[in-house]
């Protein structure tokens, strides 16, 4: 044998040395011979250097090493096991790199080798296992003593200071020891088995011991410093309650492990009543009345019982291991399969449902089936429980149509549109290639039909939509009516998105087409929604995206398809989460005001401020007050927003008030929405905030837009003549942009007008605006109303509006929104 193959002997010719390798190192091969030679003799050289390091210090030094020694072993001696696992911790660690700190090297390594040999004496009979641990420890702790006197001289010598050179040395010191013990012992047991050791490896499964070493020494080094600051005699104390913390968590442990074995027996005793239920089962199955069976996971049948057969007329070995599915009218296997995945996939616990079974004739039979999951120690399956029900079946098969179609249209319903839509999800599952789409349409307009022709009109023209539908899909696609004048269609096995958009803008040219209906020609048009499959995995999301874009095609002008992507469904969510925000907003006051200053423009005399709401969202920073404004007039919040804005506002001109009798005189606007108008606590609420701050209601403008007003105005117009009765001031804003009727708005209890911006900034752009401005302000006049210019951000425009005669102005020449403390500096 060549001298170089790792697996020749040693060549010896002891007889001491070859008697002691067959009795101790008979399963190493020559390299874990040789590694753990090595190893054991730099492991004893280190211990030997230490032990003749500690004769050379003084009894007392020597006598307080042996006493921590002492301790380490006692320590060592009663290690903490972690329950359910192998391993075990031990504050033996703390009190070795305790002594390496306060007595050196030799004393640590001194202490490391005792604890790493009683250890190995408690987990193992091997000599060569003994050796090894004191070996790996001594040398270990060896090299890691040095490395600890070392780095800490030079810390300290580039300015570290000596707790925390101590402290880092000491970590140090931990890996090196955490390094050279544990890669040594893992080496030799890898070599044994003729393996190579990884450091990846290696670390996964030793990485927890070097966190407890760097721990160890961490804590090790805190006592140190707490001894050279205070004595030993408070290291001791240290320690101390620290053995007596290790000695309760010891108890704990103890105590899960005796509740562990009481689980175990626990476990036990279940498992003997399961076998027995077992027992019970086959009894039950056999003997039942109705017919049951046993499915695989993968739809195979196990076993049948008798009444099966005689249900189906096969025999027993004729339906075993043949698929369950094939037992089943086509048309009802994939029902079945999509509520198997949902009880394969543990959504569901179990289910039932009614299904057509094939006899042996291949004649339908009518079951209730029922299915429950259940695991074994071969794996996981299912149980079938089929009744017959074909005469119950046939006694409502003339109810089924009813209950799946519309009665109007004779179309599918939603129930069974959401049924066939989710068979095409489970058959996509099954086949990836399968592809279909969905539409979802909602007529435009239809409610003004309704409104104006009747509902008979109406339901004659939804049932001519139904045909035109119809007319335009194959044969195999579905179309059904979901509800009111909303219409779905499931178009399946489709070959590309591009045929599914062509087919989309068939559908739309055929609804434009006139129809007349009850003697009127009508033009019926809708808005289209589509969604793709592959985008979803459950009929519901499916559904919910043709809806979104189909909201999004009425949004863009209505008469349009819109085929869903993602951009629709994060704006969706965008909204959402803003609209939460928002409300969050509004009840934690996290919205502000801003006060812009009203100016008489002629003497240049501050006379109030404008009170505009500003929002800082944590996260997305500055909100338009145009963005969540509109938001909270469409989703309700926009009552809430007003009554804090009014609140805030008055609240802030009475302060100044109270401040100075010079600012008696100011006035505030505030912003209203047309919905708050036909709200009939707006007026009682502001009555309340009035007397609350004691603010004369004449300083109390509240403006609200052209357009908002005519939209609302029979339900605005109570409202705005209780505001009036209390005092308030009310002005109409952005005038001039509203197409309102001037014969209407002279009858509007109205004490204000506001020039819109677009018509101030434009006067240097056209002649046209300059005399719109100038009729608004002969209008002003004509109606004794006061007018105000908003938008003033030049020095031209201020010119044209002071010749012009316009009384008030407001705008970014003038000043821009100030907060409140801005205008406290502004009034002083």
């Amino acid at each position: 044998m060549d001298d170089s193959d790792p697996r020749a002997p040693i060549p010896t010719g002891h007889s001491l040395w070859q008697r002691f390798h067959r009795a101790h190192l008979f399963d190493y091969s020559a390299t874990a011979t040789r590694f753990w030679l090595a190893l054991a003799l730099s492991g004893l050289l280190a211990m030997g250097y230490a032990l003749l390091r500690l004769t050379q210090l003084d009894v007392a030094q020597l006598w307080q090493v042996l006493g921590w020694t002492a301790l380490t072993m006692l320590a060592a001696a009663f290690p903490i096991p972690i329950p359910r696992s192998k391993l075990s911790v031990s504050a033996g660690d703390v009190l070795i790199f305790l002594l390496l700190a306060l007595h050196g090297m030799p004393a640590a390594v001194f202490a490391a080798g005792l604890e790493g040999l009683l250890g190995s004496i408690r987990t193992s009979k091997r000599l060569t296992s003994r050796v090894g641990s004191l070996a790996a420890a001594s040398l270990g702790m060896a090299l890691a003593g040095a490395l600890f006197g070392w780095l800490q001289a030079v810390l300290q010598a580039g300015g570290l200071p000596q707790p925390a050179a101590q402290l880092a040395a000491l970590a140090a010191a931990a890996l090196l020891h955490f390094l050279v013990s544990t890669w040594s012992m893992a080496q030799v047991l890898y070599l044994k088995r003729g393996q190579s050791l990884g450091l990846a490896e290696w670390l996964s499964s030793m990485s927890w011991m070097g966190a407890l070493l760097l721990v160890s020494a961490t804590l090790a080094g805190l006592l140190s410093l707490n001894a050279q600051q205070f004595g030993h005699a408070a290291v001791l104390v240290g320690v101390l309650a620290m053995g007596l913390s290790l000695a309760l968590l010891r108890a704990h442990f103890h105590r899960q492990s005796v509740e562990h074995e009481a689980q175990e027996a626990r476990v036990a005793a279940a498992e003997l009543e399961a076998s027995h239920n077992q027992l019970r089962f086959h009894a039950a199955f056999t003997q039942a009345s109705i017919g049951m069976a046993i499915v695989a996971a993968d739809g195979r049948v196990l076993q049948v019982n008798q009444a099966l057969c005689t249900l189906l007329g096969y025999s027993a070995e004729q339906m075993q291991q043949r698929s369950f599915r094939s037992l089943l009218h086509g048309g009802d296997a994939t029902l079945l399969d999509r509520h198997v995945l949902g009880v394969n996939e543990r959504r569901q616990d179990m289910f039932s449902m009614e299904l057509r079974c094939l006899d042996v004739d291949r004649r339908e039979t009518w079951v209730s089936l029922h299915c429950a999951r259940f695991d074994a120690d071969t794996g996981a399956g299912l149980i079938f429980q089929l009744h017959d029900i074909s005469s119950r079946r046939r006694a409502e098969g003339a109810l089924h149509h009813i209950a799946y179609h519309d009665s109007l249209t004779d179309l599918p319903n939603r129930n069974c549109f959401l049924e066939r839509l989710q068979a095409a999800v489970a058959h996509g599952r099954q086949a990836p290639d399968y592809r279909f789409a969905l539409m979802v349409l909602d007529l435009d307009r239809f409610k003004a039909i309704n409104d104006n022709l009747g509902h008979a009109a109406g339901d004659e023209l939804l049932k001519e939509v139904a045909q035109r539908l119809c007319a335009c899909v194959r044969p195999c696609d579905l179309v059904a009516r979901l509800s009111g004048d909303e219409f779905a269609i499931l178009l399946e096995d489709t070959a590309a998105p591009a045929e599914v958009l062509a087919l989309g803008q068939r559908v739309l040219t055929a609804l434009e087409q006139p129809a007349r209906i009850r003697g009127t020609e009508l033009r019926p048009q809708a808005s289209i929604g589509l969604s793709f499959s592959g985008s979803h995995g459950d009929a519901d999301a499916l559904l919910r995206d043709a809806d979104i874009a189909m909201h999004k095609a009425k949004a863009d002008g209505k008469g349009r398809l819109v085929a869903f992507d993602a951009s629709l469904h994060q704006q969706l969510d965008h909204k959402l989460q803003l609209e939460a925000d928002l409300r969050r907003a509004i009840d934690e006051g996290q919205l502000t005001l801003v006060y812009q200053p009203l100016y008489q423009l002629q003497q240049q005399r501050l006379i109030g401020f404008e009170a505009l709401a500003r929002w800082a969202h944590p996260a997305r920073g500055s909100i338009s007050p145009a963005v969540f404004i509109a938001l909270a007039e469409e989703t309700g919040c926009i009552q809430a927003l007003t009554a804090w804005a009014i609140d805030a506002a008055v609240r802030q001109l009475a302060a100044w008030r109270r401040a100075s009798p010079a600012f008696d005189a100011l006035v505030m606007h505030v912003n209203v929405s047309g919905k708050d108008l036909s709200r009939p606590a707006l007026v009682p609420h502001v009555r309340e905030l009035l007397q609350r701050h004691a603010l004369p209601a004449r300083l109390l403008t509240l403006e609200i837009t052209e357009s908002a007003l005519m939209d609302q105005r029979e339900l605005a117009l109570r409202t705005l003549h209780g505001l009036r009765d209390l005092g308030v001031k009310l002005g109409i804003d952005d005038f001039g942009t509203g197409y309102s009727s001037l014969a209407y708005l002279s009858t509007l209890p109205f004490d204000c007008l506001k020039i819109d911006r677009s018509f101030v900034i434009g006067m240097t752009k056209s002649q046209q605006n300059v005399e719109i401005v100038r009729t608004i302000l002969s209008l002003g006049r004509s109606l004794n109303k006061q007018v105000v210019a908003e938008g003033i951000e030049t020095h031209e425009q201020m010119l044209r509006l002071q010749e012009m005669g316009t009384p008030v102005g407001q705008g970014y020449l003038l000043s821009r929104p100030l907060g409140p403390q801005q205008v406290t500096e502004l009034l002083a």
